[in-house]
């Protein structure tokens, strides 16, 4: 692993919106350190030092330069922390009414893949991006409720009946559309239905050269928010701080690679990569592709796909330029939240997450990494209904084939609450429980005085973890109270 490529990255991120900060400061100190050698030369040469001070002017000339070079690095220090401390400040600032977004009851609209009119797969690629950038723009808009991408997508081809998208899946808007490509043109047609009087409130027609996408989904945009929920500031969109590129061969490139990384598949990965370079290509200064080919790096990691000695270098340096391109970027804030999650940096991840989270709060991965930074920073109720919030979302996720993983993260939250009941009912949800899971019900039964010692998932869980290295394992949890870590050490301790 080139720990060199690693070390720069992060330095490069942690700086990022600093650096000019130091600069600054440096730039002052050495010109007041100039000015003060020249204004003390003056002094020395009128004013008897050795009376006044009992030292010699060249000797006080030398002090002054010693101090003056050793009070360089020290105010850079200076600067860099109260820099750091300002700029997580304005981040966090409406932290606790940013938390109550998910507490507040919003319309819920569903996107239908849009029909694709030309019929052949080299255009569906750009249809379904659209569509997904359609999902995604409203998706950051945080008056409304808005389903994910996989929910979505996996109505195609079904015909569903407005009666069953009210009652099935909650929704109180649908919108559906077809889309026609002719070279260097678009043709959409878009309406938005409510479900409730089963009636279109909204419609349209656009024939535009594919250059105007980007205005083309801003429209369609407000005038859906428009229509489910009135006047609302235009600066929700924020598109002015995410029009990513003038290049449509690099947004066509971006949204190629974008579907492929969505596959969850070894093959579609690397062909994934193959795409988000040549996006990269055609616009270096793009910041969606750089982000994009970080989670794609990232899921190659976490799949197995590649090793981790072969693919953090890039992962970082990709993360890196996307920061320094956008850092208001929801997918690269995201990414960086779980970075630093993973090097136990909770200040940092409650300050990226709270990024991500506030550009694009009803993405469930964004949900993830945000409960996640609230759980490891106190906030244990409302990272619970941040994370039931994420499953009702997107209850099996990406390449899962069932709810584990979302149910066992609720779980845990409820277990740092001490609710052994709703961890029970959780944990007989599971169908093939994790470490996690597993050690912290027992330790529930313990601090509950319960009997466990003869159930079955107890027996179940000493044959499946008898090889794991617990003091390694509960690592890996990543947790920032040492009294719960030492309380699931100990009972570790007692398995058996």
């Amino acid at each position: 692993m080139d720990i060199f490529k690693i070390i720069s990255s992060f330095i490069k991120i942690r700086l990022h919106n600093i650096g000019s900060a130091l600069f600054k400061t440096a730039t002052a100190y050495s010109v007041g350190a100039f000015a003060t050698i020249q204004l003390s030369s003056i002094v020395v040469d009128n004013v008897s030092v050795d009376n006044i001070l009992g030292m010699s002017s060249e000797s006080l000339m030398q002090i002054l330069f010693i101090l003056l070079i050793a009070g360089f690095p020290f105010s850079l220090i200076a600067t860099f922390i109260f820099r750091k401390k300002n700029i997580i400040g304005n981040e966090l600032k409406d932290y606790e009414s940013l938390k109550q977004l998910v507490s507040n009851k919003k319309p819920k609209i569903g996107i239908m893949p849009f029909e694709n009119l030309n019929d052949d797969k080299e255009s569906a690629f750009l249809v379904d991006g659209i569509v997904e950038d359609l999902i995604t723009e409203l998706s950051m808009v945080k008056e409304i409720s808005v389903a994910t991408r996989k929910t979505c997508f996996g109505f195609r081809d079904k015909d569903y009946s407005s009666q069953v998208f009210k009652d099935e899946w909650g929704f109180d808007y649908v919108v559906s559309g077809s889309i026609r490509s002719s070279n260097n043109r678009l043709r959409i047609s878009v309406e938005l239905s409510d479900m409730v009087d089963d009636e279109v409130i909204w419609s349209s027609k656009y024939d535009k050269v594919k250059t105007d996408i980007f205005n083309l989904q801003d429209e369609i945009v407000t005038q859906i928010i428009y229509s489910v929920i009135g006047e609302i500031e235009i600066t929700s969109l924020k598109r002015a701080h995410r029009k990513p590129t003038e290049s449509m061969t690099s947004y066509e490139y971006t949204l190629k690679g974008r579907a492929l990384n969505q596959k969850f598949e070894k093959e579609a990965n690397a062909e994934a990569l193959k795409m988000l370079d040549a996006a990269i290509e055609a616009d270096a200064l793009n910041p969606l592709p750089h982000s994009w080919k970080a989670c794609t790096l990232g899921q190659s990691m976490f799949l197995g796909f590649k090793k981790k000695e072969d693919v953090m270098p890039e992962m970082l340096q990709s993360l890196s330029k996307a920061n320094e391109l956008n850092d208001n970027d929801w997918n690269t804030n995201r990414i960086l939240a779980e970075a630093n999650l993973t090097m136990d940096d909770f200040e940092q991840t409650k300050f990226y997450a709270t990024k991500a989270y506030r550009a694009n709060p009803s993405n469930p991965h964004v949900l993830s990494i945000y409960g996640e930074s609230l759980l490891r920073n106190g906030d244990i109720d409302t990272a619970i209904k941040i994370f039931e919030k994420m499953h009702e979302l997107e209850p099996i996720v990406a390449s899962d084939v069932n709810s584990d993983r979302p149910i066992q993260t609720i779980m845990f939250a409820y277990y740092l609450n001490g609710n052994l009941d709703k961890c029970k009912e959780l944990f007989d949800k599971v169908e093939n429980f994790n470490t996690k899971a597993w050690l912290s019900l027992i330790d529930l039964h313990i601090d509950n005085k319960k009997n466990y010692k003869n159930e079955t998932w107890y027996e179940m869980g000493l044959k499946k973890f008898k090889d794991v290295n617990w003091k390694e394992e509960i690592k890996t949890f990543h947790l920032g109270d040492k009294n719960i870590v030492n309380r699931l050490q100990n009972t570790s301790n007692v398995l058996g």
